[in-house]
C-alpha cells in the first residue's frame, strides 16, 4: 500500500492518495483540487477507483465534483448523497475492497453525526474525529463527550503502532494520542475531579 498526503488550501486539509501495487486509486476526502493533486493520481495510479468521505463538511468534499467529471469514482460515505452525488453508503464495522486495499469503517459520531474512520492495513484515516494533539470541534458537551468516548472505546483500543492520516495537521500514532493528546487528558482529569466531589 502506498499514502501520498497532499495539502489543500481549502479549508487547510489533507487529502490523501492511496494505492495498492496493481494501481488501484483511492482519494480520501477531496478538498480543492489542483493540479499538482490530478498529476499525482495521474503519475502514481493512473485512474481513481474510489473516493471516501469521512464527513461532508465542505472542508473535505469541495473538490468532490471535480473527481467525479474526470474520473467517475464510487463514493463512499454516510450520508447517502454528498454534494449532489450518490454515494455507496456505509456503516460502522462496514468492510469492503478496492483492489487489494480492504477497508473497514468505524463510526465516531460527536464533531458530525456523520464522521467516520476508514481503517486500512496499519492506518487509520480520521478527517475532523481525531488530529495530533487534538479532537474535532463539537457543538455541546454532550456532542463533546460522545466523540470522545467513541475515541476512547473504537480509536485508542487500537495497536499503539497505528498511524493516524487526520484530515488536518501532522500525522501521528495512536500510541502518542494516548500520551499526549491534550483534549483527552483534560476530559479524563475533568471526569476523576467530578467523581472526586462526589464521595
Amino acid at each position: 500500500m502506498r499514502i501520498i498526503p497532499h495539502f489543500s488550501a481549502e479549508g487547510l486539509s489533507n487529502v490523501y492518495l492511496v494505492s495498492d501495487y496493481q494501481n488501484h486509486g483511492i482519494i480520501i476526502d477531496p478538498a480543492n483540487v489542483d493540479s499538482i493533486l490530478l498529476e499525482m493520481i495521474e503519475s502514481v495510479c493512473g485512474r481513481l477507483d474510489a473516493v471516501l468521505i469521512t464527513h461532508k463538511h465542505q472542508a473535505h468534499t469541495a473538490g468532490l465534483g471535480t473527481m467525479m467529471k474526470i474520473y467517475s469514482p464510487r463514493v463512499y460515505a454516510y450520508e447517502d448523497e454528498i454534494c449532489g452525488y450518490s454515494t455507496e453508503r456505509v456503516r460502522d464495522g462496514s468492510v469492503f475492497s478496492v483492489g487489494d486495499l480492504r477497508i473497514e469503517v468505524i463510526h465516531v459520531p460527536g464533531h458530525s453525526m456523520d464522521s467516520v474512520v476508514y481503517r486500512i492495513g496499519g492506518a487509520i484515516f480520521t478527517g475532523d474525529t481525531l488530529s495530533s494533539g487534538s479532537i474535532g470541534s463539537t457543538h455541546s458537551f454532550v456532542e463533546r463527550a460522545l466523540l470522545i468516548r467513541g475515541i476512547e472505546s473504537r480509536l485508542m483500543t487500537l495497536d499503539g503502532n497505528t498511524l493516524i492520516y487526520p484530515g488536518h495537521g501532522p500525522l501521528s500514532k495512536i500510541g502518542i494520542e494516548r500520551m499526549l493528546n491534550q483534549d483527552l487528558l483534560q476530559f479524563e482529569s475533568e471526569n476523576s475531579a467530578g467523581r472526586s466531589n462526589l464521595r
